[in-house]
């Protein structure tokens, strides 16, 4: 039988063996479950990431959607500014539809750059520049021979 002695000792290390154990499991549970929040974290981000642009870009174009039609409806019936913005829109949403269904193509190939053409030195720039050459030369090899 233990003494009162070793049962007071035993204890704190059996509660420190269970606080350890314990730690350990939670280590390995959420070891488990880190790709999983990992992943529904990253979802979460490009969700809010997604919204923030959607809206950016819905303001911006109602933005200026609304400012043309409320300027167009400010301007009398037959002014030519007001004229001017309800045929540019027009013209604007046909062109699109035009794009839009017209068959893609293919880019053009483009050509391959011409070389410059080298032109001829005149002869007697040629036969200068040949004497002072071999000059050089003769000059190196009796340099290098000695």
């Amino acid at each position: 039988m233990a003494t009162k002695a070793q049962t007071k000792n035993s204890k704190p290390f059996s509660i420190l063996a269970d606080s350890l154990e314990s730690a350990a499991e939670s280590f390995e549970e959420a070891t488990s479950n880190a790709p999983e929040a990992a992943r529904r974290a990253a979802q979460t981000a490009k969700r809010a990431l997604g919204k923030g642009l959607y809206m950016s870009f819905y303001g911006l174009s109602y933005g200026l959607v609304y400012s043309g039609v409320f300027i167009t409806e400010l301007l009398p019936e037959k002014h030519s500014i007001r004229r001017a913005l309800e045929e540019g829109a027009e013209t604007a949403l046909s062109d699109r539809e035009k794009a839009r269904t017209a068959p893609k193509r293919k880019p053009a190939a483009k050509p391959a750059a011409e070389k410059p053409k080298r032109t001829k030195p005149a002869t007697k720039t040629a036969g200068r520049i040949r004497k002072i050459v071999k000059a050089r030369a003769d000059q190196f090899e009796a340099a290098a021979a000695v």
